[in-house]
């Protein structure tokens, strides 16, 4: 029902103002963490289509800007950052374990994924699953080392076997990891 009501909303405001933030209030607000992405990828999609967000309006052409939201029941954190091309990363501290992965508006095609950082191949190892909808990197230690070394770095760019590739800003992460950082003690 809420996500029906987004283009009548859209249509009526014509720009960001009280109403538009309180619905990306409702989607931070989700206590199931796939709930809450559909709600910000559908959000995000939409405003896209009606000229509701655009680079002027704190949104770069790469993305948008660092989201932090926090679990009702658990109080684990999560970082998302909205990307153009309506893919998310998203980062998380459950449980005192720090998550990494990317869900995509696209399935990645293929099961290989090489990772760029600035140019530089990157020894990350990032795993295709549910249909290649989502790009899951290894849990805790791993996921906290390429963390630390993304920090830095202007673009981090994912390369599929088919020619396939996701360019992520990496701008302002450094500042955006700190409460998760505190959080899963690293």
């Amino acid at each position: 029902m809420f996500l029906t009501m987004v283009p009548l909303l859209l249509a009526a405001t014509g720009s960001p103002d009280p109403a538009w933030q309180q619905l990306w209030e409702q989607c931070r607000n989700e206590s199931a963490a796939e709930v809450r992405l559909a709600c910000y990828d559908a959000l995000s999609r939409e405003a896209g289509r009606s000229g509701v967000i655009s680079p002027t309006d704190g949104q770069t052409k790469t993305g948008g800007a660092f989201q932090l939201g926090r679990e009702a029941g658990s109080g684990d954190l999560t970082l998302t950052r909205s990307l153009a091309d309506g893919n998310t990363l998203v980062i998380g501290c459950a449980s005192n374990i720090t998550h990494l992965r990317l869900t995509l508006s696209q399935p990645w095609a293929g099961e290989t994924v090489a990772s760029q950082l600035d140019g530089v191949m990157a020894p990350d190892n990032w795993f295709v699953r549910n249909r290649g909808l989502l790009l899951e990197f290894s849990r805790g230690l791993p996921a906290i080392d390429a963390l630390k070394r993304w920090i830095g770095h202007r673009e981090l760019v994912l390369n599929g076997t088919d020619g396939q590739q996701l360019r992520i800003d990496l701008a302002g992460l450094g500042e955006a990891l700190t409460p998760l950082r505190q959080q899963c003690r690293w």
